[in-house]
């Protein structure tokens, strides 16, 4: 299937999956050009829009990517970006840790164009990737930092999934890996640093949202950012996936804990941008986007 195609049909299923009596079937069709592109040799790459024309490039082959530019949206995420949308203030300071390709850097940096956005990515393919996005866009108020963020300083290795299967999901790259999957990942070395030392360093006066999606690593992250957090009681959206948590032997009580203790309630943030509050652990499906706010 050619770019030229892609693009019409782009053109076709991103309104139809706005469209009730459409979206069922849209659906459908939109995993099956997934799917049709996955494997393409070379991989299709197209730069589009999304969210009040942001420009993104995407590669079709990639499973994150591959949604924004069928859907116009990462899956799971459209709550969230509701919700960053309307609390990041024009001259608020947003923080992303985890930035990937920049979906969440984007929307931040359209939304603050007073303020400042720091975004970490450690993986130098999608820092690669996320500074073209900044570029292509031209904003100048985004720090970019090629580091993860973790509760001590040092290097680590970062373990990137394997390419087999349907779609390379290259953002599931995680500090943690288990005995059945290491013969199937290769790694790389990257830099870690605190979230505190961080703020202190570059004199930060001012933090309003954080949103932070590590693949399990995000209980050490916030472990290394209690002084920012304590400091400026920011709005927190945080992923939570109960398989990269026990991967990275951590339990859904230490993260209830963590946030009781800076005097902060969770809620699981539904697709509408609604919010649902948690008391309990078992109140936590498989996987779900938080959002930490400060009582």
């Amino acid at each position: 299937m050619s770019r030229i195609q892609a693009r019409l049909l782009q053109a076709i299923v991103r309104p139809a999956l706005k469209t009730n009596l459409l979206k069922h079937a849209a659906w459908r069709v939109v995993l099956k050009l997934r799917n049709e592109f996955a494997h393409a040799v070379p991989p299709v790459e197209l730069e589009t829009t999304f969210d009040e024309n942001i420009r993104i490039l995407t590669s079709l082959s990639d499973h994150i990517e591959s949604q924004v530019f069928w859907q116009g949206f990462q899956e799971a995420d459209e709550g969230v970006i509701l919700l960053l949308k309307r609390f990041l203030p024009s001259d608020g300071s947003f923080i992303d840790v985890g930035a990937n390709i920049g979906t969440f850097t984007l929307v931040a940096a359209h939304r603050a164009v007073r303020g400042q956005v720091h975004a970490f990515e450690p993986s130098a393919h999608h820092f690669a990737r996320l500074a073209h996005n900044v570029e292509l866009n031209d904003f100048k108020n985004v720090a970019l930092n090629r580091k993860g963020l973790y509760d001590q300083p040092g290097e680590a290795v970062l373990f990137l999934p394997s390419q087999t299967g349907e779609m390379n999901n290259s953002g599931a790259a995680s500090l943690y890996t288990s005995a059945l999957e290491e013969t199937r990942q290769v790694s790389e070395a990257v830099s870690l640093i605190r979230l505190d030392d961080y703020v202190r360093e570059k004199s930060i006066g001012r933090v309003d949202i954080i949103k932070i999606d590590i693949e399990g690593a995000e209980l050490k992250a916030l472990e290394g950012a209690r002084e920012t957090i304590a400091r400026f009681r920011p709005l927190v959206f945080m992923e939570l996936d109960l398989d990269n948590l026990e991967r990275a032997e951590r339990s859904p009580e230490e993260v209830l804990q963590y946030w009781k203790s800076l005097n902060y309630e969770v809620s699981i943030i539904l697709l509408t941008g609604e919010t649902v509050p948690v008391t309990s652990p078992k109140e936590f499906g498989l996987h779900q986007n938080l959002q930490c706010r400060p009582f």
